[in-house]
């Protein structure tokens, strides 16, 4: 269309210059050695025209290839869109050698087909860090770590603000129980993320403090210190217990139990507590006192760990049948029963991730799925 106008105004500028060079004065022009009689008028509206027309031919080439730009992404994602990954990949792939914004469109293509490690070896525009980094996104969820963090720490490389490599190198970090590493990731996320995930980010760094607490003994009180100020989840909340509990502190211990109690989380704080016998001893009296408050689910598995039998009748027809199997399994004087009941225990998962995941015990990042903080205990009737 555009190139239509074009025609039609030259045609128009032709028919103009005819009719000036029927009405106009003559000048003499020398070019070349050779002097020739033309209209003052014409050689004025001539400049004007080449001066016009040149532009026009360029920039009408250049939306010319624009155009085709546009149809092919508006293609590409529509063929994304309704399903059809591999018509999105072809329409798409040219242009993600030259620009890594729509590079990132055509991985997606790639991804949903479950042919992500053949990205890695395509030709596609990297200059930014955009395609490593989503590279890195879709092998990490994909389970590759070790090819994630090359991509990760490539996108780092060009883009050391690039709020996704960190992230998933913090993730990789966590998995592979590098918590020094893992924290400073975190450090850096927290400063660069936005104000809307600001609150969710304190508190994967506080579990991930309290967690790091566990595994570098010469850093608890540092780090479970730190991460109760940073932000308080039942979690931070049970494992600074159980550190008051192994300075000998009970009443400091009783103290944070009672803010458990008043903030409705003792029972996710009690089933994390209930792993270690000895501590569970001297927060007994204080667990029958509120025995009233707590799910009946976790009472059961701190009287079994307590070898408290006479404790757990009365509560059989309140729990799951599972448990009630573990229960009477773990109250036999059979050899076979007791040890029916410790494999059982083993496949106990009171814990649940928002993606189905089960955990026998609660961590702050789910690996199924990788996001934090979406474990919590189990309310179903189904704990294995």
């Amino acid at each position: 269309m555009n190139f239509i106008k074009v025609i039609v105004a030259i045609a128009l500028i032709v028919l103009f210059l005819v009719f000036v060079a029927q009405h106009a004065y003559y000048v003499q022009l020398n070019l070349f050695g050779m002097t020739y009689q033309v209209p003052l008028f014409v050689i004025i509206l001539i400049s004007f025209a080449v001066g016009f027309i040149l532009p026009a031919l360029y920039f009408l080439v250049k939306d010319v290839k624009h155009s085709s730009f546009r149809k092919s992404l508006m293609k590409g994602i529509s063929h994304l869109a309704r399903g059809y990954f591999q018509k999105a990949e072809g329409e798409l792939l040219s242009a993600s050698k030259k620009i890594e914004e729509v590079a990132l469109i055509t991985i997606k293509a790639i991804a949903e087909r479950g042919e992500i490690h053949r990205a890695r070896e395509l030709n596609l525009s990297r200059e930014k860090g955009l395609v490593d980094a989503i590279l890195g996104y879709y092998l990490l969820k994909s389970k590759d770590y070790q090819k994630a963090k090359e991509s990760f720490t490539s996108s780092l490389s060009k883009d050391p603000y690039n709020l996704t490599a960190l992230k998933g190198l913090r993730d990789i970090s966590f998995l592979e129980k590098d918590m020094l590493t893992c924290i400073s990731y975190q450090e850096k996320v927290l400063k660069l993320c936005e104000k809307w995930e600001k609150d969710l980010q304190k508190r994967v760094f506080a579990e991930m403090l309290a967690y790091a607490s566990e595994i570098l003994p010469e850093k608890r009180e540092e780090f479970l210190k730190k991460a109760l100020d940073t932000y308080k989840t039942f979690y931070t909340q049970a494992i600074w217990i159980k550190y008051m509990l192994e300075k000998g502190d009970s009443k400091e211990a009783k103290k944070q139990l009672d803010k458990a109690f008043s903030e409705g989380t003792q029972n996710e704080v009690l089933a994390i507590l209930y792993q270690d016998e000895e501590k569970l001893t001297k927060i007994m009296d204080f667990i029958r006192e509120r025995q009233e408050s707590i799910n009946p689910e976790v009472l059961v598995r701190i009287y079994i760990k307590l070898s408290l039998f006479t404790q757990i009748k009365p509560l059989l027809d309140k729990v799951s049948q599972p448990l009630k199997l573990i229960a009477l399994s773990s109250e036999s004087h059979r050899d076979i029963d007791k040890t029916c009941g410790d494999v059982l225990q083993k496949l106990y998962r009171p814990w649940v991730c928002s993606c189905g995941e089960v955990y026998n015990s609660y961590v702050p990042l789910c690996e199924r799925c990788l996001t934090w903080g979406n474990i919590i205990l189990r309310r179903t009737d189904d704990a294995f």
